[in-house]
């Protein structure tokens, strides 16, 4: 039997089970335990050998020292999760950006066209100020939607269909802050053509200066 951070008392559990909590950073040092049995009392984890071997052995196949379970994740499998992101984030601009620009183009072509003027205050009226709208426009559904999925969830949809996690060094989901952060950095980063981004070649546990900026790790799942 467990007892969660919450409070709550979860088990049994058998060993293959509660390797994998471990691997997710649910149960560890420190956490209370109690053997299936009558009259047991809770004890911590580390009163069990077997559990404490159970650690070790965990704590051996993790890439990042110090933190049992998690392991940095390949950057094959995060560029693939990032490019799901992004066709995901299009859909929403578009239907943002097309609905502006059907509630916008009749005045833009009685000004630009009939009246032969461009309106000062229409964004459609100089390809200039269009840009910077739809520029806009996808910046902030970009912030929104990674510092959304990243602070809740840690892991947005493309991350989560590839086994991907976004943590802090301690293991948990970044708060809002960070995730915040995390996601402005990455915008700038793409403003750069992805200039920025080849730092993740030659870090440390493959933190991309995003990751450095938030204090984040990318793991698997």
């Amino acid at each position: 039997m467990i007892r969660g951070e919450d409070g709550q008392e979860y088990g049994p559990v058998e060993m293959d089970e509660l390797r994998e909590w471990v691997r997710e950073n649910r149960a560890g040092l420190g956490t209370e335990v109690r053997l299936d049995e009558p009259g047991a009392s809770w004890q911590p984890w580390q009163s069990y050998p077997e559990l404490v071997a159970l650690l070790a052995e965990t704590q051996a196949a993790s890439s990042l020292p110090g933190q049992a379970g998690l392991v940095v994740a390949p950057l094959g499998r995060r560029m693939i999760a990032f490019a799901v992101d992004l066709f995901l984030i299009v859909i929403p601009t578009l239907i943002i950006c097309t609905t502006l620009a059907i509630a916008y183009a009749p005045d833009w072509y009685v000004q630009a066209v009939v009246v032969g003027t461009q309106h000062p205050f229409s964004p459609l009226a100089l390809p200039v100020n269009a840009n910077i709208m739809v520029d806009l426009i996808s910046d902030f559904i970009l912030a929104l939607y990674f510092t959304g999925f990243h602070a809740i969830h840690g892991k947005t949809p493309g991350k989560a269909l590839l086994g991907l996690r976004v943590v802090e060094q301690s293991g948990h989901n970044p708060p809002v802050l960070k995730a915040f952060f995390r996601a402005v950095v990455l915008i700038f980063s793409m403003g750069l053509l992805f200039l920025p981004l080849l730092y993740v070649f030659l870090a440390p546990q493959r933190r991309a200066l995003h990751d450095l900026v938030a204090d984040t790790i990318v793991v698997d799942a």
